[in-house]
């Protein structure tokens, strides 16, 4: 569809403009059930490392010795090792530099390898032996590319890996981020003008290591983040972040190649999605959907609050949400900090020996986790309250108020990112 009045968004998007919305849209948030409700991630999840890591999207964990392997948003890669305690000590020293650009997700590959999306530079391999980087590919190959424009992989965002070897990830936008003035690459508004221009841009890539081929499996997506492939590798789930949805990718059997929507209108805006223990999938979900979204069907008033100053544009309240689905579809459990306190801005869950570790991408200098047998516990008290008719823990928190729900604004942020990176940049210049 053209723009409508060619209505240009602001750098880095400045070759775009601003479209109509699509026939479906506004996606709207749906409340979850009241037996769903809980304040589990404020009361029972830990902070680790705060003031120390700054924009770490994903925590990945080394199954061999519980090593969590922490790329933060300058593209230093960070290590901590777990004590005998249960406790973790970072190691103040990166294990790696990796130059321009910001990873988002990654994971551990069969080899030890860690495989890694990077918005600038494609998918990207380090050796955790040598340190040594690998770009593995920033272009698509084949006949699926219609231009040049397309065969650049731009924005990559989150991957998984087949029993194989293959590499599913994302692509989400072809807008490239800009430099922030603390250095990182900044993301967040990339998504924003993104979401501003209303065009369905994202991407769904494979890369397979054994042929070094790059393809294009989908396209067409409302930013394409998240991704999951199944335990048999007949399909992918892909979260699609503006629509509010996640999509069921066929990749064998007499539907391949087709797409169904496996579960729309999420409470909150999801990113991140990755397996759990018990065959189940873990949705992060990073802020609340902001109620004035229902009202940005006009052109206009997405083009005033693209071009206004950042402290003008309405605020975004901060909390931290992650959802548990089925393979069908359903809700089955809800983590949430109302709050923001505990847990900020999650933007990907990790399970590991019972612990699920949760990234910050925009909301703290700090990574989350918490002890899911605590969290079991206090869901089991629950639905004793509630079958008994107590008052639940978490009272403050309703379907009545679900679309106020959150904590701080993340205006209230800027201050600590920007002091975060004056210390940051002073600390290289010593």
């Amino acid at each position: 569809m053209p723009g409508f009045l060619k209505l240009p968004l602001p750098h880095p998007a400045h070759q775009h403009h601003i479209h109509l919305w699509p026939p479906e849209a506004p996606w709207l948030p749906k409340a979850p059930e009241a037996s769903l409700l809980n304040a589990l991630l404020q009361q029972h999840a830990v902070r680790l490392f705060e003031g120390q890591l700054h924009g770490v999207e994903t925590v990945t964990v080394d199954p061999a010795n519980g090593r969590l392997l922490l790329p933060d948003k300058w593209g230093d890669v960070y290590t901590a090792v777990l004590l005998p305690n249960g406790t973790y000590s970072l190691n103040p020293k990166a294990i790696a530099q990796l130059g321009p650009g910001r990873v988002l997700g990654n994971k551990l590959d069969a080899d030890g390898n860690l495989v890694m999306c990077d918005v600038l530079k494609g998918l990207l391999r380090l050796n955790l032996t040598d340190h040594s980087l690998e770009q593995l590919t920033a272009r698509v190959d084949g006949p699926a590319v219609q231009s040049t424009e397309d065969s650049s992989i731009v924005y990559a965002n989150s991957l998984d890996i087949a029993g194989n070897g293959s590499i599913y990830f994302t692509a989400s936008t072809d807008i490239l981020p800009a430099r922030a003035r603390d250095g990182s690459y900044d993301t967040g508004f990339a998504w924003v003008l993104n979401n501003f221009r209303a065009l369905p841009r994202g991407r769904v890539l494979a890369h397979h290591p054994h042929t070094r081929n790059t393809q294009v499996v989908a396209s067409g997506f409302y930013y394409s983040d998240g991704i999951a492939i199944s335990e048999d590798s007949s399909y992918l789930l892909v979260v699609e972040t503006d629509a509010l949805r996640v999509v069921k990718i066929w990749l064998t059997g007499q539907q391949a190649g087709k797409r169904e929507v496996l579960i729309d209108s999420l409470p909150g805006l999801p990113a991140g999605l990755s397996k759990s223990s018990d065959g189940n999938y873990w949705v992060s979900m990073t802020i609340p959907v902001p109620p004035y979204s229902r009202h940005l069907g006009s052109v206009l008033l997405r083009a005033l609050i693209a071009w206004s100053p950042r402290s003008w544009r309405p605020a975004v309240k901060v909390w931290g949400a992650v959802l548990k689905i089925s393979p069908e579809g359903k809700m089955l459990q809800l983590l949430l900090d109302p709050t923001g306190a505990r847990v900020a801005t999650a933007s990907a869950a990790t399970e590991h020996n019972g612990r699920l570790f949760l990234g910050s991408i925009m909301g703290g200098p700090f990574i989350s986790y918490i002890e899911l047998a605590d969290s079991e516990a206090a869901t089991a008290a629950a639905a004793a309250d509630s079958q008994s008719g107590r008052q639940p823990a978490c009272s403050d928190v309703s379907v009545d108020n679900w679309h106020t729900l959150g904590g701080w604004s993340l205006h209230q942020q800027q201050d600590l990112w920007g002091d975060a990176a004056t210390g940051r940049m002073a600390k290289q210049q010593q």
